[in-house]
């Protein structure tokens, strides 16, 4: 297929373009394989370098914990963050907990995490009850 300007995409780039390095890495989470390709739906964040790097590793504390929540996300060491979920629910929430775990330790983060799934899971359910009360 045709790649367009506004596309986002996720590749793995071969060049060094000066000091920084550049590139996206996109890992499926289950297998641990690598995938690339364009990035359909989902939301893209911009997040610091040294964040961006912490995701990358494969002892991240905060993707550890939200391994249990159906999600994808691409992260770029040029600090691209790219998050789909079929629940927008789950894509604001790894978002700020994403976002949250730079400035909290590992405990607090994975405090923080099985808070913020509770919290949305309970949220999702009380919306789903609803829904049916109406339909």
């Amino acid at each position: 297929s045709e790649c367009h300007v506004t596309n986002v995409v996720d590749a793995q780039l071969s060049c060094q373009l000066g000091p920084r390095d550049e590139g996206i890495a996109r890992k499926d989470w289950m297998t641990e394989e690598a995938a690339y390709g364009e990035l359909k739906g989902g939301t893209v964040q911009k997040i610091p370098l040294g964040l961006a790097r912490e995701l990358l590793s494969p002892t991240n504390v905060v993707l550890d914990e939200l391994s249990r929540l159906p999600f994808e996300v691409a992260i770029g060491v040029n600090g691209m963050l790219w998050i789909h979920a079929k629940k927008p629910e789950y894509i604001i929430l790894v978002r700020n907990a994403v976002l949250n775990s730079q400035v909290l330790t590992e405990e607090q983060t994975r405090g923080m995490v099985r808070s913020l799934i509770k919290t949305v899971n309970a949220q999702i359910r009380d919306d789903d009850d609803d829904d049916d009360d109406n339909g």
